[in-house]
């Protein structure tokens, strides 16, 4: 049987013209692949593909969940956060966050029932919640609703009953942190409520008294008729509840809430750091979420990458503020992937210069010089173009970082083979003559 490179050697001599045009359309097929690749510049592309690694997978997919957290950095100078102006633009950045078109329908909340932190957020919380200061309007409103209660005859009890259960809706209760509080916030003077977060004072104190008071109305001590006394038992017992749970969220640390957006080494004199100050939204980044296969992470990165700098733009332009910066992992993913690219670039151009000098040092001949550097260059599209075809037909290739040596090896051996192709050339050259 004959070889069936011979024929194909027999072939490119008797139609050389025909031989070539049907390579390089070949090669052309394949090195358009190239656009196909994905690449993972992850930690996890760089994990061998074993059962270890299959079962870290597997417990990951099943356990973490895919999010992504959009960053909003401002930079502070020294004083900044004691100026009533800074935290309504801080406000303005979380109320923005929450309500960007691109991300709302993706929101993940996982920062208690909410899918934004921010420091004018928690601030807002700890006001509406903790404040003593904010709390003395609902308290003393409850309070004196709670006195004419007590001294009503039986002729205004009714009327006195009906007075309380409404006053008690004030109650502030722990509620979502929404856009529209946050734009209607009024941080007013920081220097006047800051001192009070940063003392620890709370509720605790006026809410014990207010709860005693609403029970002696019905109690033991009580000059009020049964009947009465059950009435004020079942039409108070949601303004009871409503004290309680907000006697038990005078535990949670608010400050430290807080501070946390900043960096660690200002969190000793907070409210004069110097540095970032971060306001955080959580996203679903699980491309089932948006409606693709599973395997089109790289398709939300994109998204997600363009969404926030829509978002960035928006920001400078209703803040003023032209430092602002956004930070997420999808925009290090893409960015990772650009990088990667031009790196590429950057070490095959200058290896290809090289060889390319140092070929052209050997041959004396810059046809010669042309053809190996040129048809190695073809050789390196196609082979990224197949692997990215292969990629894309379901075969199980990890692209990363580590993969910006391949157009330098393959540079290597096909600058080695043209070397000999053309003085195996040379040689024949030199028999005929």
């Amino acid at each position: 049987m004959r070889n069936p490179f011979f024929m194909l050697t027999s072939r490119s001599v008797d139609k050389p013209k025909s031989t070539l045009a049907i390579i390089f359309v070949v090669i052309l097929a394949l090195s358009s692949g190239a656009s196909q690749l994905v690449f993972d510049n992850t930690e996890d592309g760089f994990f061998p593909d074993n059962e270890t690694v299959t079962l870290l997978n597997e417990i990951e997919d099943e356990y973490q969940a895919s999010v992504d957290f959009i960053r909003v950095i401002d930079e502070m100078e020294q004083g900044e956060l004691l100026i009533g102006d800074t935290w309504e633009q801080l406000a303005l950045t979380e109320a923005m966050l929450l309500n960007d078109s691109n991300f709302e329908d993706y929101h993940y909340p996982i920062f208690g029932s909410q899918a934004n932190f921010g420091m004018a957020g928690t601030a807002l919380q700890w006001q509406s919640i903790q404040d003593p200061e904010n709390a003395q309007i609902w308290i003393s409103q409850v309070t004196s609703a709670i006195e004419v209660l007590r001294n009503s005859n039986d002729t205004t009890f009714n009327q006195s009953l009906d007075n309380l259960t409404d006053t008690a809706n004030i109650i502030p209760k722990l509620e979502p942190i929404t856009s529209e509080r946050l734009l209607a916030w009024q941080p007013s003077d920081p220097n006047e409520w800051l001192p009070r977060l940063d003392s620890g004072q709370n509720l605790t104190i006026s809410i014990n008294e207010t709860i005693w008071r609403t029970y002696s109305l019905f109690g033991f001590n009580s000059v009020r008729n049964d009947f009465q006394k059950d009435l004020m038992t079942e039409r108070l017992g949601s303004m009871i509840s409503d004290l309680y749970a907000l006697k038990g969220q005078q535990s949670i640390d608010y400050r430290s809430m807080m501070i946390s957006s900043i960096p660690v080494g200002e969190r000793d004199d907070p409210w004069n750091m110097t540095g970032p100050v971060i306001t955080t939204l959580a996203v679903s980044s699980d491309p089932e979420v948006y409606g693709l296969e599973a395997n089109k992470f790289s398709i939300v990165e994109e998204n997600i990458n363009t969404w926030s700098a829509v978002l960035l733009d928006n920001l400078k332009q209703e803040t003023g503020d032209s430092e602002l910066r956004t930070f997420s992992f999808s925009q290090f993913g893409v960015g990772s992937t650009e990088t990667l690219g031009k790196e590429i670039g950057m070490l095959t151009g200058s290896a290809f210069m090289l060889l390319a000098i140092i070929l052209w040092f050997n041959f004396r001949s810059v046809r010669e010089t042309a053809y190996v550097m040129v048809l190695t260059i073809f050789a390196i599209g196609a082979t990224y173009g197949l692997s990215g075809w292969l990629q894309k037909f379901g075969v199980n290739m990890t692209f990363n970082a580590a993969m910006n040596s391949i157009p330098v090896l393959l540079l290597a051996i096909g600058v080695d083979y043209g070397l000999h192709v053309v003085l195996r050339i040379r040689e024949e050259l030199k028999v005929a003559d």
